[in-house]
């Protein structure tokens, strides 16, 4: 979204104020609108479709493969692809690491099979398109796929050391993946105010922007800070990363269980 001087101005007065004005009128906590669409791609064992009110959308595809974690200890793996980006630019690279490393959080005993052998998880990412910062949209859609992940039902064996066998499964049954998947969110920072969800035009002029993490109750690591434009980029005062995290630990809750209860 391209505004004008004029524009930029009177937006960021409006949300650098106290209080502040939010452009579509919404809280300083508050998401935009989204549509979510779950448990849609019959060759996949979870999926997502998330729609936000700005036309940004995003589809995740979730697919298990048993695998020997004595040889492959690294059973959740995370591939991002946005369009009209290379997949080596710096938004899906970035992207794609923080994902990764967000979700070590996830206990992946939850995908033990047997002694010997647990299922892997490849995770694929499709942002069809985005007018903000992908990261929550990304997050929602990673989150809501695990959520309606379904794994074959496990009828051999759980110690296969003294006697060497692959895993047997049911023909048919299916066990629900029961995990806690981490939500990452974004919050921009104007002047002394710090907002969640901001739109494409509230990050056009944001002084900054924070990544939070949260996970089981609480915020965890990586935190980070990212320029959200290119022209309007300052530093802040290291208080509002505080604020940042109290806002993301008061309300995270709420928003993992509405995206729970679809």
């Amino acid at each position: 979204m391209t505004l004008s001087v004029a524009e930029k101005s009177y937006l960021y007065d409006s949300l650098a104020s106290t209080p502040s004005v939010r452009p579509d009128g919404r809280h300083q906590h508050q998401f935009r609108p989204i549509e979510i669409y779950t448990d849609f791609l019959p060759s996949s064992n979870g999926s997502s479709r998330i729609i936000a009110s700005d036309g940004s959308e995003c589809i995740v595809s979730v697919k298990a493969k048993v695998v020997d974690h004595s040889l492959d200890s690294d059973l959740l793996q995370v591939e991002i692809d946005i369009a009209g980006e290379r997949d080596d630019s710096l938004i899906t690279e970035s992207c794609t690491s923080l994902f990764n490393k967000v979700l070590r959080s996830i206990d992946t005993k939850k995908l033990q099979l047997t002694k010997k052998y647990s299922f892997k998880l490849f995770i694929d990412v499709l942002v069809l398109s985005s007018n903000s910062y992908p990261v929550s949209l990304i997050s929602f859609g990673i989150y809501s796929a695990l959520n309606s992940t379904a794994l074959p039902k496990l009828v051999s064996n759980f110690d296969d050391l003294e006697v060497e066998e692959l895993p047997m499964f049911h023909d048919y049954d299916l066990v629900p993946l029961e995990v806690n998947a981490p939500l990452v969110f974004v919050l921009a920072v104007v002047k002394n105010n710090i907002f969640i969800d901001p739109a494409a035009n509230e990050s056009e002029v944001a002084n900054n922007g924070l990544i939070v993490s949260w996970s089981d109750g609480k915020v965890i690591a990586p935190i980070r800070t990212i320029a959200l434009n290119e022209t309007n980029t300052k530093g802040f005062n290291p208080q509002l990363i505080q604020q940042g995290i109290k806002l993301v630990d008061q309300y995270a809750e709420e928003i993992a269980k509405a995206l729970t209860n679809l």
